[in-house]
C-alpha cells in the first residue's frame, strides 16, 4: 500500500457558517472533488479522482489509513459514494468542507 501524504497550510476561509477550514496547497484537477471533514482532534478526507481510462476512485482516509470506497465508470456514480460517505460523517459529528486546492502525494 502507498505511503499518502495531504499538505496543508491552515489559512481562515469563510464558509457560510463562519467556520475555519485548511486549503490544501495547489495541483489538482477540475475532476478532483475533496472534503475535509473534522469532529475535535479527528480529520478525515474523501477525495473523488479521474483515472487515465476514463474511470473514477473515491477514496476515504481515516486515522491515516487510505482506503479505495468505490471504482466506477461514471463520475456520477463516484460523487454518489462520496456523498453518502460524508453523510454518515456528518450525522457522526463530523464537519465537512469542500477544498477547492489540495496536492495529493503518494510514496
Amino acid at each position: 500500500m502507498p505511503l499518502i501524504f495531504i499538505l496543508s497550510i491552515i489559512q481562515p476561509t469563510y464558509a457560510v457558517e463562519n467556520i475555519k477550514t485548511t486549503e490544501l496547497v495547489v495541483k489538482s484537477t477540475t475532476a478532483d472533488l475533496f472534503f475535509l471533514c473534522r469532529r475535535n482532534n479527528s480529520v478525515r478526507w474523501l477525495r473523488i479522482y479521474k483515472l487515465e481510462n476514463g474511470k473514477c476512485n473515491t477514496e476515504y482516509s481515516k486515522e491515516g489509513y487510505l482506503q479505495v470506497v468505490g471504482s466506477a465508470t461514471y463520475y456520477s456514480s463516484c460523487e454518489g459514494i462520496l456523498h453518502s460517505v460524508k453523510k454518515n460523517l456528518e450525522e457522526g459529528g463530523f464537519i465537512c468542507s469542500l477544498v477547492l486546492k489540495h496536492s495529493v502525494i503518494e510514496f
